[in-house]
């Protein structure tokens, strides 16, 4: 494990696969929450303190974590300095007014006719399209899920895809742009989507609206970043 404290006060914390196992720790642990985890980023803040001279004061800190690579993660602990009057207002405004002025789009679960798209017989043809045309979005309920469904996939080195937590739905949501990928592709993403993701739609402003209020895990390439792990 590496530690660096950053010009803005900010802690990071570079972790490898090895560092993980070592401490029983697997990247579910982080994301859900659990008592593992907390007592590891507790032990970590301890080595910070000897390795860096890194000190807490006291105030809510706020903890974001990204995959690097098939075996590197890195968490940013980062102090907050606004009271706790203001961030119970801001987290209102978040999910309250803000999320009453503008909600998320429903859902539309679109499987079956994507199959009858993708499932035509040129299965060697390139989809040629736009954004719109052929970038979808999985909701899944477990990153273990997500990872799953990555690794069933066949490799696909054009496809742009995006993976984000929503902590307010306790979700992964996993954006794919597959324009410039074959049928038969698409026809295997949405199949493999039935048995590990809870629902797939066509992409619409509900990626807005993750870019605004989600976290991004994995910020490009999520699709062959997860497949490795």
């Amino acid at each position: 494990m590496k530690f660096e404290k950053m010009n803005n006060g900010s802690l990071r914390c570079t972790l490898t696969q090895e560092d993980l196992e070592e401490n029983g720790i697997e990247l579910d642990d982080f994301f859900t929450n659990t008592q593992n985890a907390r007592e590891f980023l507790e032990k970590l803040i301890r080595i910070a303190e000897d390795e860096v001279g890194y000190k807490t004061t006291g105030n809510m800190m706020s903890i974001q974590a990204a995959i690097m690579s098939e075996n590197e993660i890195v968490l940013t602990f980062s102090e907050s300095h606004v009271s706790s009057a203001e961030i119970l207002e801001h987290i209102r405004n978040m999910f309250g007014a803000s999320s009453a002025r503008e909600p998320a789009p429903p859902r539309q679960d679109v499987k079956d006719d994507i199959l009858k798209e993708a499932g035509a017989r040129k299965n060697d043809q390139v989809i040629e399209g736009d954004r719109e045309g052929y970038a979808y979005l999985l909701t899944f309920v477990s990153f273990t899920s997500v990872r799953k469904f990555c690794q069933v996939l066949p490799i696909n080195k054009v496809a742009r895809s995006r993976l984000y937590y929503l902590d307010q739905k306790k979700q992964y949501f996993l954006w794919a742009d597959l324009n410039q990928s074959t049928r038969s592709y698409v026809y295997e993403f949405v199949t493999a989507s039935m048995e590990y993701a809870k629902s797939i739609e066509k992409d619409s402003s509900r990626s807005s609206f993750l870019e605004e209020h989600g976290e991004v895990i994995v910020k490009e390439k999520a699709l062959q970043t997860l497949a490795k792990l």
